[in-house]
Protein backbone atom coordinates (compact mmCIF):
# COMPACT_ATOMS: atom_id res chain seq x y z
CA UNK A 1 0.00 0.00 0.00
CA UNK A 2 1.42 3.88 -0.77
CA UNK A 3 2.09 5.52 2.03
CA UNK A 4 -0.04 8.25 1.02
CA UNK A 5 -3.06 6.33 1.07
CA UNK A 6 -1.95 4.95 5.01
CA UNK A 7 -1.55 8.87 6.08
CA UNK A 8 -5.37 10.41 4.97
CA UNK A 9 -6.73 7.39 5.64
CA UNK A 10 -5.40 7.94 9.43
CA UNK A 11 -6.09 11.11 9.51
CA UNK A 12 -10.07 10.71 8.41
CA UNK A 13 -9.87 8.11 11.37
CA UNK A 14 -8.92 10.50 13.58
CA UNK A 15 -10.52 13.67 12.67
CA UNK A 16 -13.93 11.73 12.25
CA UNK A 17 -13.60 10.63 16.00
CA UNK A 18 -13.07 14.37 16.50
CA UNK A 19 -15.92 15.55 14.88
CA UNK A 20 -18.05 12.62 16.29
CA UNK A 21 -17.21 14.10 19.56
CA UNK A 22 -18.01 17.39 18.95
CA UNK A 23 -21.23 16.63 17.22
CA UNK A 24 -22.33 14.74 20.59
CA UNK A 25 -22.29 18.37 22.51
CA UNK A 26 -25.62 19.61 22.57
CA UNK A 27 -27.30 16.25 20.95
CA UNK A 28 -26.90 14.16 24.63
CA UNK A 29 -27.57 16.34 27.40
CA UNK A 30 -24.60 15.58 30.18
CA UNK A 31 -22.25 13.91 27.83
CA UNK A 32 -18.63 14.56 28.56
CA UNK A 33 -16.38 15.57 25.30
CA UNK A 34 -12.70 16.33 24.51
CA UNK A 35 -11.21 19.26 23.52
CA UNK A 36 -7.68 18.76 22.38
CA UNK A 37 -5.55 21.31 20.93
CA UNK A 38 -3.52 21.01 17.61
CA UNK A 39 -0.12 19.74 19.54
CA UNK A 40 -2.48 17.10 21.29
CA UNK A 41 -4.12 16.24 17.78
CA UNK A 42 -0.53 15.98 16.07
CA UNK A 43 0.07 13.31 19.00
CA UNK A 44 -2.77 11.58 18.82
CA UNK A 45 -1.98 11.16 14.50
CA UNK A 46 1.35 10.06 15.22
CA UNK A 47 0.71 7.11 17.32
CA UNK A 48 -2.25 6.41 14.88
CA UNK A 49 0.12 6.10 11.99
CA UNK A 50 2.59 4.29 13.78
CA UNK A 51 -0.29 1.61 14.59
CA UNK A 52 -1.58 1.09 11.28
CA UNK A 53 2.08 0.93 10.12
CA UNK A 54 1.79 -2.71 11.67
CA UNK A 55 -1.56 -4.24 10.80
CA UNK A 56 -3.42 -4.85 7.67
CA UNK A 57 -5.53 -1.94 6.20
CA UNK A 58 -9.10 -2.45 6.15
CA UNK A 59 -9.72 -1.25 2.51
CA UNK A 60 -13.58 -1.34 2.63
CA UNK A 61 -13.56 1.46 5.52
CA UNK A 62 -15.91 4.49 3.81
CA UNK A 63 -12.86 7.56 2.71
CA UNK A 64 -14.99 9.80 2.23
CA UNK A 65 -13.45 13.08 3.82
CA UNK A 66 -9.89 12.17 2.69
CA UNK A 67 -9.87 14.71 -0.18
CA UNK A 68 -11.39 17.61 2.24
CA UNK A 69 -8.36 16.51 4.80
CA UNK A 70 -6.12 17.58 2.05
CA UNK A 71 -8.10 20.76 0.99
CA UNK A 72 -8.13 22.03 4.34
CA UNK A 73 -5.17 21.70 4.80
CA UNK A 74 -4.55 24.53 1.88
CA UNK A 75 -3.90 28.66 2.89
CA UNK A 76 -7.34 30.64 2.02
CA UNK A 77 -9.51 27.23 2.34
CA UNK A 78 -11.46 26.68 5.31
CA UNK A 79 -13.62 23.83 7.08
CA UNK A 80 -17.27 24.07 7.46
CA UNK A 81 -20.82 21.78 6.76
CA UNK A 82 -22.95 20.73 9.26
CA UNK A 83 -22.70 17.99 11.84
CA UNK A 84 -20.76 15.17 10.34
CA UNK A 85 -21.11 16.52 6.39
CA UNK A 86 -17.68 17.99 5.40
CA UNK A 87 -17.72 21.06 3.05
CA UNK A 88 -15.06 23.84 2.65
CA UNK A 89 -15.43 27.36 2.42
CA UNK A 90 -12.97 29.90 0.44
CA UNK A 91 -11.73 32.61 3.01
CA UNK A 92 -8.69 34.60 0.94
CA UNK A 93 -6.25 33.53 -1.60
CA UNK A 94 -5.32 30.21 -2.43
CA UNK A 95 -1.72 28.77 -1.21
CA UNK A 96 0.30 25.65 -0.44
CA UNK A 97 2.56 27.45 1.99
CA UNK A 98 3.86 25.29 4.73
CA UNK A 99 0.68 22.23 3.79
CA UNK A 100 0.70 19.48 6.68
CA UNK A 101 1.15 16.69 4.13
CA UNK A 102 4.34 17.60 3.43
CA UNK A 103 5.29 16.97 7.21
CA UNK A 104 3.29 13.87 7.46
CA UNK A 105 4.48 12.20 4.66
CA UNK A 106 8.43 13.39 6.08
CA UNK A 107 7.18 11.75 9.01
CA UNK A 108 6.37 8.54 7.66
CA UNK A 109 8.69 7.99 5.38
CA UNK A 110 11.27 8.69 8.70
CA UNK A 111 9.56 5.41 10.55
CA UNK A 112 10.60 3.12 7.22
CA UNK A 113 13.82 1.44 7.58
CA UNK A 114 15.84 1.93 4.19
CA UNK A 115 13.83 5.27 2.96
CA UNK A 116 11.78 3.13 0.84
CA UNK A 117 8.46 5.42 0.91
CA UNK A 118 8.46 7.85 -2.02
CA UNK A 119 4.88 7.50 -2.91
CA UNK A 120 2.19 10.27 -2.02
CA UNK A 121 -1.30 10.32 -2.84
CA UNK A 122 -3.33 13.76 -2.99
CA UNK A 123 -6.49 14.75 -4.26
CA UNK A 124 -6.76 16.07 -7.75
CA UNK A 125 -7.10 19.77 -8.17
CA UNK A 126 -10.73 18.72 -10.13
CA UNK A 127 -12.40 17.72 -6.80
CA UNK A 128 -11.50 21.05 -5.12
CA UNK A 129 -12.76 23.25 -8.04
CA UNK A 130 -15.49 21.16 -7.74
CA UNK A 131 -15.78 22.05 -4.10
CA UNK A 132 -15.01 26.01 -4.45
CA UNK A 133 -17.38 26.02 -7.76
CA UNK A 134 -20.63 25.13 -5.22
CA UNK A 135 -23.55 27.55 -4.68
CA UNK A 136 -22.56 28.21 -1.28
CA UNK A 137 -19.19 29.16 -1.81
CA UNK A 138 -20.10 31.39 -4.99
CA UNK A 139 -20.40 34.80 -3.07
CA UNK A 140 -17.08 34.58 -1.40
CA UNK A 141 -15.61 32.65 -4.67
CA UNK A 142 -16.27 36.35 -6.16
CA UNK A 143 -15.59 38.28 -3.56
CA UNK A 144 -11.82 36.90 -3.16
CA UNK A 145 -11.17 36.61 -7.26
CA UNK A 146 -11.80 38.45 -10.31
CA UNK A 147 -11.69 35.30 -12.59
CA UNK A 148 -11.48 31.92 -12.92
CA UNK A 149 -8.40 31.99 -14.37
CA UNK A 150 -6.93 33.85 -11.11
CA UNK A 151 -8.56 31.35 -9.26
CA UNK A 152 -6.67 28.43 -11.27
CA UNK A 153 -3.79 30.16 -11.31
CA UNK A 154 -3.71 30.28 -7.36
CA UNK A 155 -4.36 26.72 -7.31
CA UNK A 156 -1.95 25.85 -9.85
CA UNK A 157 0.78 27.53 -7.71
CA UNK A 158 -0.43 25.91 -4.71
CA UNK A 159 -0.10 22.67 -5.88
CA UNK A 160 3.10 23.23 -7.19
CA UNK A 161 4.17 24.09 -4.35
CA UNK A 162 3.20 21.37 -2.31
CA UNK A 163 4.55 18.85 -5.07
CA UNK A 164 8.10 20.57 -5.14
CA UNK A 165 7.93 20.38 -0.97
CA UNK A 166 7.38 16.62 -0.88
CA UNK A 167 10.16 16.49 -3.69
CA UNK A 168 12.10 18.14 -1.44
CA UNK A 169 11.35 15.67 1.66
CA UNK A 170 11.80 12.37 -0.61
CA UNK A 171 8.52 12.03 -2.47
CA UNK A 172 9.39 10.53 -6.11
CA UNK A 173 6.01 9.51 -7.43
CA UNK A 174 3.14 11.45 -6.73
CA UNK A 175 -0.47 10.46 -7.61
CA UNK A 176 -3.22 12.91 -8.24
CA UNK A 177 -6.49 11.18 -7.36
CA UNK A 178 -9.95 12.43 -9.41
CA UNK A 179 -13.29 11.15 -9.34
CA UNK A 180 -15.97 11.51 -12.70
CA UNK A 181 -17.93 14.44 -11.93
CA UNK A 182 -20.76 13.88 -14.68
CA UNK A 183 -22.91 16.43 -15.85
CA UNK A 184 -22.90 20.02 -17.42
CA UNK A 185 -21.24 21.44 -14.30
CA UNK A 186 -18.74 18.30 -14.38
CA UNK A 187 -17.78 19.16 -17.61
CA UNK A 188 -17.00 22.81 -16.99
CA UNK A 189 -15.07 21.31 -13.84
CA UNK A 190 -12.92 18.69 -15.96
CA UNK A 191 -12.02 22.05 -18.59
CA UNK A 192 -10.56 24.19 -15.62
CA UNK A 193 -9.02 21.09 -13.75
CA UNK A 194 -6.81 20.34 -17.10
CA UNK A 195 -5.43 23.99 -16.94
CA UNK A 196 -4.57 23.82 -13.32
CA UNK A 197 -3.18 20.51 -13.83
CA UNK A 198 -1.15 21.61 -16.50
CA UNK A 199 -0.12 24.78 -14.83
CA UNK A 200 0.88 22.70 -11.66
CA UNK A 201 3.21 20.36 -12.94
CA UNK A 202 5.16 22.60 -15.16
CA UNK A 203 9.01 22.85 -14.03
CA UNK A 204 8.66 19.96 -11.98
CA UNK A 205 11.79 18.39 -11.12
CA UNK A 206 12.89 15.47 -13.74
CA UNK A 207 12.55 12.78 -12.07
CA UNK A 208 9.85 13.28 -10.19
CA UNK A 209 6.85 11.44 -11.66
CA UNK A 210 3.40 12.62 -11.85
CA UNK A 211 0.21 10.16 -11.79
CA UNK A 212 -3.22 10.86 -12.29
CA UNK A 213 -5.78 8.21 -11.39
CA UNK A 214 -9.58 7.87 -11.48
CA UNK A 215 -11.16 6.64 -8.21
CA UNK A 216 -14.54 5.38 -7.33
CA UNK A 217 -15.61 7.39 -4.59
CA UNK A 218 -12.50 6.43 -2.46
CA UNK A 219 -8.56 6.08 -2.06
CA UNK A 220 -8.82 2.88 -4.14
CA UNK A 221 -10.79 1.87 -7.34
CA UNK A 222 -11.59 -1.10 -8.32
Amino acid sequence: MEFGTLMMMVRHRVHGWQMAMRSQKGLHRGTTTLNINAAGLKRMEDAAFMHHIRKPVDKSHNLNWWHFNFFWGLQGITQSGIGLVPALALTGKISGFNHPAVAHFEFMRNQISGGTVDKQILAAPELCLAELKRSDNARALNRVYQSDTEMVHDLAAAYHQIMSDLYRVGARTIQLNRQGLGSQQGCSITELGTQVSREAVRDLPADLCVEWHVTHGTCYSA
